[in-house]
């Protein structure tokens, strides 16, 4: 049955928190499997994460868009036929996932199947701001390809983003200095080989940040060394910081299974360790952080609550 978009009082099939790409796939796919659903999302209109990509998208099947933001005008345009079946600007505040219900604008909200769809929050270091030292310091080089030539970097962050940041860096001339915590990257067996034969590359594998300093421009990064405090002074003229999203779980990761990052573990049917309760999208374990990646969770998400249902009944 479809929504009246009455919330309260209502014991719906599903409902979804979240409105990001996994989040607006799942709630489409209820809806056009006839399941009475509700979505709520935080923010005035659906869009997750998308806003943050600063590059264009050559990898979505539906059409080429030149950024995060003209992919999430489109996702808002499919959300619209959800009607009051999306309740925006209604963050949830409280979540019970064995009772099946949430809280939203001082409203209880039940259901028979949750879907957790909460997206991940980028994570800023306390002495690295993005944008201090008038842009110096930056989480997002794509925007600015060219800023840093011939510049001394530091680069702090040891996966894909960081270490490709880092080659793209010293091509364009950077001295480049690639500070990470672990004492391996973790980044893929190519572009790890590709940074191995980069003589403009010094890898300093077991330091972490611990300030930036300079002026109106950076000077200068202070790292220490894990297990010693041992401190180094890097001249530097940029800091590209590419560190791992952190997944949105604080309002229920203690009552569900999460790996060591907090992400919810599930399995190949998103079913997550609590009954009736799914989850998609990049709050899931070991996502792939892609715009198709979680588009394809958010249907099989919906696609599972209809059979927790059909089997329930």
């Amino acid at each position: 049955m479809a929504s009246s978009g009455d919330t309260a009082g209502a014991v719906h099939d599903v409902v979804i928190i979240g409105a990001g790409v996994a989040g607006v796939s799942c709630a489409l796919e209820c809806v056009d499997i006839q399941l009475d659903t509700v979505a709520f999302e935080a923010e005035p209109e659906p869009c997750g994460q998308l806003v943050e990509i600063p590059h264009s998208l050559r990898n979505v099947a539906t059409g080429w868009f030149a950024d995060g933001a003209a992919l999430c005008r489109g996702l808002q345009d499919a959300a619209r036929t959800l009607g009051d079946r999306l309740q925006l600007a209604h963050p949830v505040t409280a979540v019970d996932l064995g009772g099946r219900w949430i809280e939203a604008n001082g409203t209880r909200v039940h259901a028979r199947a949750l879907v957790l769809a909460t997206g991940s929050a980028r994570q800023q270091l306390p002495g690295a701001v993005d944008g201090a030292f008038g842009g110096d310091v930056t989480y997002q080089l794509e925007s600015e390809p060219d800023r840093f030539v011939g510049r001394d970097v530091v680069v702090i962050g040891g996966g894909d983003s960081a270490t490709l940041d880092a080659l793209e860096l010293a091509r364009q001339g950077s001295s480049v200095k690639l500070v990470h915590r672990s004492e391996t990257l973790t980044a893929r067996h190519d572009i790890i080989d590709n940074l191995r034969d980069e003589s403009r590359i010094e890898e300093l594998a077991g330091w972490e940040l611990e300030s930036v300093n300079g002026g109106d421009r950076v000077e200068e990064v202070v790292i220490v060394r894990r297990g010693t405090g041992e401190q180094r002074r890097l001249p530097a003229g940029g800091v590209v910081v590419k560190i791992a999203r952190a997944p949105r779980t604080h309002l229920f990761r203690d009552q569900l299974e999460v790996d060591r990052a907090g992400a919810i573990v599930v399995d190949r049917e998103q079913r997550t360790s609590c009954e009736g309760v799914f989850a998609a999208g990049d709050v899931v374990a070991g996502a792939y952080p892609r715009v198709a990646a979680a588009s394809g969770q958010g249907s099989v998400a919906a696609w599972s609550v209809l059979r927790y249902l059909q089997h329930r009944s």
